[in-house]
């Protein structure tokens, strides 16, 4: 008898591709990790953390942003001008441009660099400090060969190479730091032998407790004044609750009524806005990304006198100048904590949401675009158009 033909419903099918051409690896507990990490530690392996598995290793400079495109004459411009305006700030000038870049990496500037530690906790500690609505991931790379700095031009290698920096910061030394230099910033860096451990966001809080009791946290990451205040706010959250540890214990009170606030508007805690605040006379400030038009939104304000020392700011949520995109749905205004209600939910109408709010002087302003959970953040004491009394107090 002849063999019959396979329906479609019977015919093979390939398994779908993959995302990444590298393995991935979940691991659900600290245990897990640990044991799983135990194979990377001969020194031959380079680490990355990133508070979403969605970040691909594209160094800064070659990020794609509204109304930017990479072009290397742009880049160049830019890293001769940070040249051209740092030096006053120095005490000593660096002594080639692999110095230079690492300097304006360090300090924020757009550079073809990105920024890895040999130590797996390091790497772990940024990947989990942050976003918590979001899984982390640790990137793992064999360890490329180093450049030599002294004969080679940064902005004209054929192949990805790491180096040490001889200048910069001491935080450097404290996170074990080193950077890999891209002579393609545009391209996602890959490698068959790059590995990725996801841990999931229901994790973190409890990572960021492991990581402090064994003694990673921010005042030995950031060795100075600034990670030792920032530690004992984070060891202040630990004690406290309001969330921030999956085996702390239930908060009660202010704090429950705080932590469901949190969680209704979908602000990442354990860290995140409203629990880790960073500048208690303007807490909102440095917690919402800093930026005032982000994914089409924008976030706008108009400040005027009614007093001599009372003022009326009327803040207004909308979609950017020349975007098609429609704002529906609610908008949440986080306020600075004198107010009596510092969270405000206001409904959109007609593409826009409005509220006003009677204020002495200035602050930042949080903003969380229920649509599409975009985070806004306006400072207005940097509204030009707004009294200057109002803008200095």
């Amino acid at each position: 008898m002849a063999p019959r033909k396979r329906t479609i419903a019977q015919k093979k099918t390939t398994p779908p591709k993959t995302n990444a051409p590298w393995e991935r690896r979940r691991v659900r507990s600290w245990a897990e990790f640990q044991k799983h990490i135990e194979q990377y530690l001969d020194g031959n392996y380079l680490f990355r953390g990133v508070t979403s598995v969605r970040h691909t290793l594209i160094p800064s400079v070659g990020r794609q942003r509204d109304g930017y495109g990479y072009k290397p004459s742009v880049e160049k411009d830019l890293f001769d001008q940070f040249k051209r305006e740092a030096l006053p700030f120095l005490a000593i000038r660096p002594v080639n441009d692999w110095e230079w870049l690492a300097l304006a990496q360090h300090y924020g500037v757009p550079t073809r660099l990105l920024d890895w530690s040999e130590a797996p906790s390091v790497s772990l500690f940024f990947a989990v400090w942050g976003n918590d609505d979001e899984d982390a991931g640790l990137y793992i790379i064999r360890r490329p060969v180093e450049v030599k700095a002294s004969k080679i031009n940064p902005f004209k290698v054929s192949d990805v190479h790491f180096f040490y920096p001889g200048y910069v910061t001491p935080r450097l030394v404290s996170q074990r730091g080193l950077f890999t230099v891209h002579p393609n910033p545009e391209e996602p860096y890959s490698s068959k032998e790059m590995q990725q451990i996801v841990i999931g966001k229901e994790c973190k809080a409890d990572f960021r407790r492991k990581l402090d009791s064994s003694g990673t946290h921010h005042a030995s990451i950031f060795a100075d004044l600034d990670g030792l205040s920032r530690r004992l706010v984070a060891v202040q959250g630990y004690r406290v609750g309001g969330m921030p540890l999956a085996s702390a214990t239930a908060p009660t009170g202010a704090a429950l009524e705080r932590a469901k606030t949190l969680i209704s508007n979908k602000v990442p805690t354990g860290g995140g806005p409203l629990v880790r605040k960073i500048n208690p006379r303007d807490p909102q400030k440095g917690q919402w990304g800093g930026q005032t038009s982000r994914n089409g939104w924008t976030v706008t304000a108009k400040v005027n006198a009614i007093e001599e020392d009372w003022f009326h700011t009327v803040l207004t949520v909308s979609a950017m100048p020349g975007s098609r995109r429609k704002l529906s749905g609610y908008i949440t205004f986080h306020l600075h904590d004198s107010f009596a209600k510092p969270v405000r939910r206001v409904k959109v109408v007609r593409g826009k949401a409005t509220l006003g709010v009677t204020t002495y002087g200035a602050f930042t302003v949080g903003v969380l675009i229920g649509l599409d959970d975009t985070m806004l953040e306006i400072d207005l004491a940097e509204v030009k158009s707004a009294p200057e009394t109002f803008r200095s107090r």
